[in-house]
């Protein structure tokens, strides 16, 4: 999964959801891409779409390798939200602030957000 590591992100070019959309087909398992016209409605749509069975994903309990890792928080009445791969207790993930991929442990990832959704 490291290999990911240093991925440039821009959310109109390659956005958190691109991303686990690369690495679980780069590994055989097909997931659908969406693409949203902006950031506000991205989550609303994905999370949407991630619920319906015909797609091929269903809610986890616990997570394993190559998992949708969703997250979500509140801030100033806003959902904000947030998505990556969970592989060997870390998410490879965009960070928004290093404006890349990187990996951290799933309690550092979901850390500020409440609590995780597991999609396989």
């Amino acid at each position: 999964m490291i290999e990911y590591n240093g991925i440039a992100y821009s959310f109109r070019n390659y956005n958190c959801y691109d991303h686990v959309v690369r690495v679980r087909k780069d590994k055989g398992i097909k997931t659908k891409l969406f693409k949203p016209r902006n950031i506000d409605t991205a989550f609303s749509v994905i999370s949407a779409e991630m619920q319906k069975l015909d797609h091929g994903l269903t809610k986890a309990d616990t997570p394993e390798n190559y998992d949708i890792v969703f997250v979500s928080k509140t801030i100033s009445g806003r959902k904000v939200h947030h998505c990556g791969i969970y592989f060997d207790g870390l998410v490879s993930h965009c960070d928004r602030t290093a404006k890349q991929v990187r990996m951290e442990s799933m309690a550092e990832f979901s850390a500020t957000y409440e609590a995780p959704t597991f999609w396989r």
